[in-house]
């Protein structure tokens, strides 16, 4: 994989959404064709870094404009990049449909280019994914840890297939924020989709603590936040790790298929949202403790 080149991304409402930094399109030529990823620098020179990955439909774009990790990315002086997967999917090994896309090679690839055009700082990589993207997230702590210093998901568990031959090869703090009633990704573990067709999860619990088992973790411990929200939250860490690597996971009671802390999306099919907490902030000050 080699990169194809760089060049400045002219959507203007992304342009207002992350002002002032400026958005570029960096493509990679893969053997799966040219592939693309939008960079927003957060400075001069080699910077923390995160990746964050869309769900499946949707694109890095709107990702960029509503998730939030854009502009926290942009506050804490993170470069943002927002990879685009083949059509609008990422092969997080749930659906044979995905089979055929190498995207751990693509994102391994991306990581390598921007490193080596001097805007990450290898040491600080972080990634992480809404949805299909939390679960592709997943399949890269799997089978690419060594990539990142710490990851968060979002309305997403461990896809099952992959879980079952997960062997990281080294610890990565990892946040999650999951809601109970969320009718696409079951809180509980199961079929995705409103049918439970498109594959099978994890439980969000036994996600988290499959994790913290890896991260050598001592117990956890489970806190309500008092948010002042219809949606209570509770925070499940797991603090003290020999691994030096904490988990949490933020359960959101009565919450949906939403991204916490932005707008809800067809509340009425994916259920209720929640403003009381923002995700992409919690995972930023998760990823500086």
């Amino acid at each position: 994989m080699k990169i194809y080149g760089l060049g400045f991304l002219a959507a203007a409402t992304l342009a207002l959404a992350v002002a002032p930094a400026h958005a570029e399109t960096m493509r990679l030529l893969t053997n799966q064709g040219e592939r693309e990823a939008i960079v927003l620098p957060g400075r001069v020179g080699p910077a923390p870094t995160i990746l964050v990955l869309h769900g499946q439909t949707s694109t890095a774009a709107w990702t960029a404009e509503n998730s939030g990790f854009a502009e926290t990315a942009l506050a804490h002086r993170f470069t943002a990049v927002f990879p685009q997967g083949i059509r609008k999917q990422w092969n997080d090994s749930r659906e044979a449909r995905a089979a055929d896309i190498d995207d751990v090679g693509f994102l391994h690839g991306l990581v390598t280019a921007l490193v080596g055009r001097g805007l990450s700082d290898p040491r600080q990589i972080y990634i992480a994914g809404v949805s299909n993207g939390g679960m592709m997230t997943f399949r890269m702590l799997c089978e690419a840890s060594e990539l990142f210093a710490g990851a968060a998901t979002v309305i997403a568990n461990m896809p099952t297939r992959i879980g079952e031959r997960c062997a990281p090869r080294k610890p990565v703090p990892v946040v999650m924020f999951n809601g109970t009633a969320d009718p696409l990704v079951p809180y509980d573990g199961g079929g995705v989709g409103f049918l439970g067709g498109r594959g099978s999860v994890w439980a969000a619990e036994e996600t988290a603590e499959f994790i913290a088992d890896v991260n050598a973790c001592a117990a956890a411990r489970a806190l309500p936040l008092p948010v002042g929200s219809r949606v209570q939250v509770t925070r499940i860490e797991w603090v003290y790790c020999r691994s030096g690597s904490p988990v949490a996971l933020y359960r959101f009671d009565g919450a949906g298929h939403q991204v916490p802390g932005q707008r809800s999306f067809l509340p009425f099919f994916l259920g209720r949202g929640t403003r009381a907490l923002n995700a992409a902030d919690e995972a930023f000050a998760f990823f500086r403790r």
